[in-house]
Parts: C-alpha cells; sequence; structure tokens
C-alpha cells in the first residue's frame, strides 16, 4: 500500500482525491477553475464536506462549466442554493458565478495569475511529517493581489494557497508520500 499524505487517509474521498487530483500541475483553464471552485466552497468547511457534495455541483453547475456559470444571473444564486446537491451559501455561489464571468473573458489571466509567480514552475516545499507547515501568507499575497485585481471574489490567502495546492503550482505532498 502506498503511503500517503496523512490527511488523504481520513477517508476514501480524500484519498482519490488526494492520488488523482491533489498537487497534479495543470494549465488547463476549465481544470484551474474546476479547483478554484472547490476551494472556493471550501472556506470556513472541512474539505470532506465539499467532496461529499461534489458530484451534486458538478451536476447543478454542469460540470463547473465556465461558459454555463457564465451566464447566470447573480439571482441565479437564489435557485441553485434552494437545490439540496450542493453547498448552499450564497456568497459563495455568487463569487462562483461572478468569477466565472471573469475567467471567461480573459482566461489567460487565470493561467499566468496561477502560474506566471512562478515562472510557470512547480514549486516543491519538501515538506516532512514532522514539520509544521511553512507560513504561506507572503509567499501567497502576490497571487492573492494579481486575483484582486483580476475581479475575483472570495480568494483570501487560505483559499489562494490551498488552490495553488489544488493546482500544482506548490508540491506539498509530505516527502513520505507516494505521490510527490
Amino acid at each position: 500500500m502506498p503511503k500517503r499524505c496523512s490527511w488523504a487517509t481520513k477517508s476514501p474521498e480524500l484519498m482519490i482525491y488526494h492520488d488523482t487530483i491533489w498537487g497534479n500541475p495543470t494549465k488547463e483553464i476549465d481544470e484551474l477553475f474546476y479547483r478554484l471552485c472547490l476551494e472556493t466552497m471550501q472556506a470556513g468547511l472541512a474539505f470532506q464536506t465539499v467532496l461529499n457534495f461534489e458530484a451534486g455541483m458538478k451536476e447543478v453547475f454542469h460540470n463547473f462549466s465556465i461558459d454555463y456559470l457564465s451566464t447566470l444571473k447573480e439571482a441565479d444564486a437564489d435557485v441553485l442554493c434552494a437545490n439540496k446537491k450542493i453547498i448552499r451559501n450564497h456568497a459563495k455561489v455568487k463569487a462562483i458565478i461572478h468569477n466565472a464571468k471573469i475567467v471567461k473573458e480573459k482566461p489567460e489571466e487565470l493561467i499566468d495569475g496561477t502560474w506566471g509567480p512562478v515562472n510557470y514552475v512547480q514549486l516543491d516545499h519538501l515538506l516532512d511529517e514532522t514539520d509544521p507547515h511553512p507560513d504561506f501568507n507572503e509567499f501567497v499575497q502576490q497571487f492573492v493581489n494579481c486575483f484582486k485585481e483580476m475581479g475575483l471574489k472570495r480568494i483570501g490567502p487560505v483559499t489562494v494557497y490551498s488552490y495553488l495546492q489544488a493546482a500544482g503550482v506548490v508540491n506539498d505532498h509530505v516527502i513520505q508520500c507516494h505521490f510527490r
């Protein structure tokens, strides 16, 4: 059995996400937007909760389609939030709709804002299971500033750092992890 980051061993859903998505570098716009949406939904919640609703959100948000979500109005968030298949947080759903409109207009800005500050090369923090997680606040601020300049919403430092991990910009698999 391969060794994994400890957080990924808490449920089958976390293990699958860890093994197949988290930390795998992508520069593909639809995949970046999907990962940003999941991290937007996570704010204040356990990621397990997000994964519990992932299938429903994929259905309701048309697989997190930028094209579909960018056609919605802010008022559509009320209709979407009536659906028990998704995380029914109006502010988060409105942010996803808003962000889809921004990304639809200039998709390259999300790619460049995600990968440009690291010269399009994944950073490896070489984390050890016993090491405390490094302070990421100074590092992540340039990404937060860029995303705010783009006009994206609900993109604080914790959400953005989690997004960078998910998108594979930052490799935070511990060195003992088989998937590193």
